[in-house]
């Protein structure tokens, strides 16, 4: 089952996220988007979604956005993602394609949102969670890097790995 990662603006494909998903074992594919904005990191992301049909997605903050708008992209052109984990989603943010999708997972989605967050205010995730109900959000004691959690992010890739 390949897992396709995303990373956030101050990631990369060789970062903490994906270094802790490959330990797990788990077949990662982690496309560089550095420098990128959302619309191209999400028309780099396409050809990913397209090549592994089934996968689970993995988006880490500006990451986050990009799986997510992926997903949504993908579902309409036919296609599926197995599962969905967010971490730390910049979902607040209002560009292109984002500002013109309904950002409504279509697929299982497990979001993991520090508490203290300090870029992504959990109460923006938690009204978001709250207007799809299928989203399962675990609020942990962390920041924006999520670095206490990384165990979490893992486990959530996991399960939809193995389901």
């Amino acid at each position: 089952m390949k897992v396709v990662f995303c990373h956030g603006l101050e990631g990369s494909p060789q970062g903490r996220k994906a270094q802790a998903l490959r330990a797990a074992g788990l077949d990662l594919v982690a496309p560089d988007f550095t420098g990128m904005n959302l619309a191209a990191r999400v028309a780099a992301l396409m050809p990913e979604l397209a090549a592994h049909d089934g996968c689970v997605l993995v988006g880490s903050s500006y990451g986050g956005i990009t799986a997510l708008c992926g997903a949504i992209l993908h579902h309409r052109a036919g296609g599926r993602v197995r599962g969905l984990v967010l971490a730390a989603p910049a979902l607040i943010l209002s560009e292109p394609p984002a500002d013109a999708l309904e950002l409504a997972p279509p697929c299982p989605t497990h979001v993991i949102h520090g508490r203290h967050d300090e870029l992504i205010p959990v109460a923006a995730i938690e009204a978001w969670a709250a207007a799809h109900p299928a989203v399962r959000l675990e609020v942990v004691d962390d920041a924006h890097v999520l670095a206490r959690s990384l165990d979490r992010i893992v486990a959530a890739a996991v399960e939809f790995a193995r389901e």
